[in-house]
């Protein structure tokens, strides 16, 4: 099976990116799993890290202003992330994404793909 995760922080260091890895790293001995999310890392825009395939959406701006979660980002990242996506044919797509925008991209490519 081939699936991707949707949220915009790769690095660990809340819960929602801590449960990605941690179900995505498991799930990376069976299946091709993917996540979508903001580059945070140098290099290439894709790379491969403990078994799960990381995308680079867009570049990195920042999720919190004035200790609140971006809007702007949050736009940004929905916007980059549909071109991104529906290039590849994924059986299970997993958003859980906040603010939302983002999943109204992932609905866009599920409708689309048949996902």
């Amino acid at each position: 099976m081939k699936m991707a995760f949707i949220y915009n922080a790769v690095y660990l260091v809340g819960g929602a990116e801590k449960r990605i890895y941690e179900i995505g790293r498991r799930l990376a001995d069976e299946h091709e799993v993917h996540w979508y999310g903001i580059r945070w890392w140098d290099g290439k825009e894709t790379i491969e890290h403990d078994g799960i395939i990381l995308h680079g959406v867009c570049e990195a701006v920042p999720l919190y202003v004035n200790g609140r979660r971006s809007i702007d980002e949050a736009i940004y990242f929905a916007r980059k992330l549909l071109p991104k996506l529906i290039k590849e044919n994924f059986d299970v797509v997993d958003c859980q994404e906040f603010p939302y925008f983002p999943c109204f991209s992932a609905k866009a490519y599920s409708l689309f793909r048949g996902s």
